[in-house]
């Protein structure tokens, strides 16, 4: 006969015993488990059946024995009697037995999100073949801050490897091309174009390191080739949808204007997410040959990442002190070339040296913090939440301390009459540990529940892509939930067993234990233990939303709101006047600058020096535009001037910030203007100086401002860093420009005359404004995460004070109702009741202040402007947590006090 739905075995657990046991015991063990689950529904029920049938391959699964527990009539009597004794006691006290379930599913269910995100975060790059042996190699930062570490190399280093040291089995480099357009021409000449963010040039033997899944094609062939590139499955969607990919043609605009024709020789899989090396198009090294050979930079030429594959067994202090000897031997041709300068020179006492870096250490270290070819991660977060997730367990498990010993009196006639009856201690401690593993068992298959339901919200949050499910297959996984079970249940269970263990049976069966508050103490002391937590959590996160609004109100110097940027305008050749003009006819824009940056992400920069006097060498960012530009910016001229576009004099003049007048050892009250600065590399060009600008944040908020050199659109003689980008800046007119229609008619304007232009040229744009803010988009996801788990803390903290104060509030009627009875109003009992745990939520506060203090002045070290550390953030926590704290236990406080005590004093 077909068994009902609801009669089935549980299959889930069926499923645990098959991946968990060996195959020679699995049928005899699944067998007898069925036969029992069979006598249980006859003799019982079916909910009866199935839920001893998950005992009972939980027992199996906890491996408390071996299978003779089936065959055990004593241990399975024990093991029936232990689950008799917890469920009558569960019941007994139903809503301690809820706080109990709820604080410790809400602790378990933070703790496994937390875990999730921090495993996410602490496995990239695990999946390469080889990714025990890659290591990158970096070197110092030989362009400016000789101490940072930077993980760009010139070309040369990997040839000097593979000339000196053998102990590497493979040296390859990788570059990024950064912003490419790539347009393709279907049979019908429809042409479609793109702007890539993701084009990398790697060498032949790239593959040979990392190992990706070729889909089709012949991926070594294509890296070997000049004319050939490999692409991700997506992409190749993107472009040619399901047509066969493989020899289709793509063209990639050169720097030139000209169009360079690629054929795709490989299809490779997309890329897991967790790699620090994202690539949408891989095209080999060796188009670049030509200006590989013409180029003398070949040591400070650092666009390139070098990675090693370093054979088996290899000692890696020893080659780390081996491969030092390399730039001192190869580097010096290059810096005399390009320079002028000896070796020792040009290092100005600074060691150039080579850094080996573990490919699986990359994605989290904190260094070098540029350069990277995907995303980053920081690791001063992942400990932070590791904390909070260890901090926010704790809490649990003193939750479920606290109101396992403070309902000590319910439980110690039971105590006594169970060891009058012979019971050991050993045997009471197993009782309560058994229960309060099942109290965690029962919290965790409920805590797994919740994290699955809540990981699209926290994916929406964190910009994260967790998944629980995935990890139920993995037997690494269900071994750790196992031993997280039986470890936070024998953590949070023995306390509580010691204690009530430890009772004397002559003085509980007199009824002479005291009501619970023999551990009032110890309890006292968690309960200040977990408030502490919680407000230094609720201190912080005040100051990380502080911090972020503070950053978002700066005067950054100029005025960012209502400025539009068009992209690629380089793409349309030198002369784009034509555009500005036509761009000048709308009436939704106010004025229209050129710059060959954008603000927050001005990086390029060289080595300047003060050309009358100056023999030391400084770092200057750079950035070219035109007079329009910083007009429209509003940037303030402290001294000097503005180019004038019609002079063409202006051509090789520029405009300093104060910062450069400063570290050039200027003064601005004594005029600079007419003063004069060199480039320290190539034929030191000279420029004089014909303004000051004041200070103001082209660079992230996070940052101080850097010197910063504007030069003239038009001066040629400095190398621009930024590869030739160029963009328009529109400032828009916000009487006219009212909505987001008529902004999004703008933009559809605008683009369909660009397109007129050259329909080629990929539309791109961006609002200022927002650039700010997204260069603090993780700062702010985090500090979202981050007020989520201090708000569960909180929760999980009032929680037990909840639960402590019910208890309190039984304990105390019959004081409660005498004082009644002899005059105390509603008040004045409410306020005795309150007090006591007030004093406690006082004492939290007290501690908590100064270890918020410190930990928040450590934080915002890391930050150019800081918002300041304002008293009132711990008045106002410390309040808020009073407040709280006092409505958690006001309903306990006045239904205690309510009570008629004629009812809660007649058994007196």
């Amino acid at each position: 006969m077909k068994k009902s739905k609801n009669n089935k075995i549980p299959s889930l657990a069926n499923w645990l015993i098959t991946k968990l046991l060996d195959e020679e015991y699995l049928e005899e063990f699944l067998g007898d488990l069925q036969e029992m689950y069979e006598e249980r529904r006859q003799e019982k029920n079916t909910l009866y059946a199935r839920f001893f049938y998950w005992i009972d391959a939980f027992h199996l699964l906890f491996g408390f024995t071996s299978f003779k527990i089936f065959k055990s009539q004593h241990t399975n009597w024990m093991l029936k009697n232990m689950f008799k004794i917890a469920w009558r006691n569960a019941l007994r006290q139903k809503q301690y037995t809820a706080l109990n379930l709820l604080g410790l599913t809400l602790g378990i269910a933070t703790c496994f999100v937390i875990g999730l995100y921090v495993h996410h975060e602490s496995t990239f790059d695990r999946f390469y073949e080889n990714a025990d042996r890659i290591y990158r190699v970096n070197q110092p930062n030989i362009w400016g801050d000789w101490e940072a570490i930077s993980s760009a190399t010139g070309p040369n280093v990997a040839t000097a490897l593979k000339a000196d040291i053998p102990e590497f089995e493979e040296v390859t480099r990788i570059a990024n091309m950064g912003y490419q357009t790539v347009k393709v021409v279907d049979e019908k000449e429809r042409m479609m174009s793109f702007q890539e963010d993701a084009f990398f040039l790697a060498e032949e033997n790239f593959l040979n390191v990392f190992s990706f899944e070729v889909l089709e094609g012949n991926a070594e062939a294509a890296l070997k080739d000049p004319s050939s590139l490999i692409m991700t499955r997506e992409t190749s969607e993107r472009y040619f949808g399901f047509d066969d990919p493989l020899g289709q043609l793509v063209e990639v605009r050169q720097w030139d204007g000209t169009w360079r024709t690629f054929t795709v020789g490989a299809i490779i899989a997309n890329h897991p997410d967790r790699s620090h090396i994202q690539f949408d198009m891989l095209g080999s090294l060796s188009s670049m040959d030509d200006q590989m050979k013409m180029h003398g930079w070949k040591w400070i030429w650092t666009i390139f990442s070098t990675y090693v594959l370093v054979q088996e067994g290899t000692d890696i202090a020893a080659l780390t002190d081996k491969i030092q000897a390399v730039p001192p031997k190869w580097a010096p041709p290059t810096t005399e070339q390009i320079f002028n300068q000896t070796f020792d020179e040009f290092t100005a006492g600074y060691s150039w040296k080579l850094y080996l870096q573990p490919l699986k250490d990359i994605y989290l270290s904190a260094a070098p913090d540029a350069h990277n070819f995907g995303p980053t991660g920081n690791p001063q977060f992942v400990k932070l939440f590791i904390a909070i997730g260890l901090l926010v367990l704790l809490l649990s498990s003193i939750n479920f301390m606290n109101l396992s010993t403070a309902r000590s009196s319910n439980r110690a006639k039971e105590v006594g009459i169970r060891k009058v009856m012979g019971s050991r201690r050993k045997s009471l401690v197993g009782q309560f540990v058994f229960e309060s593993t099942l109290y965690v068992f029962v919290s965790t298959i409920l805590g797994l529940g919740i994290v699955e339901l809540s990981l699209p919200m926290f994916n929406s949050l964190s910009g994260t892509q967790l998944e629980l499910l995935p990890y139920f297959g993995n037997y690494a996984f269900v071994g750790l939930v196992i031993s997280f079970i039986l470890l936070l249940g024998i953590l949070a269970g023995s306390y509580p067993a010691f204690y009530l263990s430890a009772f004397n049976p002559i003085q509980t069966l007199k009824g002479k234990v005291s009501a619970g508050f023999k551990g009032a103490a110890v309890r006292n002391g968690l309960v200040v233990f977990q408030f502490t937590i919680s407000i230094v959590l609720i201190i912080c996160a005040v100051f990380v939303q502080k911090q972020l609004a503070f950053t978002s109100t700066i005067d950054v110097g100029f005025a960012k709101e209502n400025v539009l940027q068009i992209h690629n305008i380089e793409q349309f050749g030198f002369e784009t006047e034509a555009i500005k003009n036509q761009l000048a006819t709308y009436p939704e824009i106010v004025k229209t600058g050129k710059s060959f940056g954008l603000p927050p992400n001005i990086w390029s920069g060289d080595r300047y020096k003060d050309a009358a006097a100056g023999n030391e060498v400084l770092q200057f960012r750079n950035v070219r535009t035109e007079a329009d530009y910083l007009d429209l910016l509003g940037v303030e001229f402290l001294d000097g001037r503005n180019f004038d576009e019609k002079s063409p004099a202006d051509r090789l003049k520029v405009i300093l910030n104060e910062e450069a007048v400063r570290q050039l050892g200027w003064d601005v009250e004594e005029s600079p203007i007419g003063k004069k600065v060199a480039l320290a590399s190539g034929d030191e060009d000279e420029f004089e100086v014909i303004g000051v600008v004041k200070d103001f944040n082209f660079n992230s908020l996070k940052q101080k401002i850097d010197p910063l050199i504007i030069i003239h659109q038009q001066n040629n003689t400095v190398w621009d860093y930024g590869a030739g980008l160029s963009f328009y800046a529109l400032r828009l007119n916000p009487g006219v420009v009212k909505s987001a229609g008529e902004l999004q008619k703008l933009l559809d304007k605008i683009k369909e005359d660009l397109k007129k232009i050259d329909p080629a040229v990929p539309f791109e744009y961006s609002f200022m404004d927002q650039q700010f803010e997204a260069s603090f988009r993780f700062e702010q996801q985090i500090a979202t995460i981050l007020n989520v788990f201090t708000l569960m803390a909180f929760i999980i903290a009032c929680l037990g004070l909840f639960g402590l104060a019910a208890f309190s509030a039984e304990q105390r009627i019959k004081e409660l109702g005498i004082r009644k009875v002899l005059g105390a109003s509603v008040s004045q009992l409410v306020l005795l009741f309150s007090t006591e745990f007030t004093k406690l939520i006082l004492v939290s506060v007290l501690l908590a202040s100064p270890i918020a203090w410190f930990l928040v002045s450590e934080w915002l070290k890391d930050f150019a402007y800081q918002t300041p550390i304002d008293l009132w953030v711990f008045v106002a926590a410390a309040s808020g947590a009073l407040v709280i704290s006092f409505l958690t236990i006001s309903y306990q406080s006045l239904s205690a006090a309510y009570k008629n005590p004629v009812d809660t004093l007649k058994s007196e």
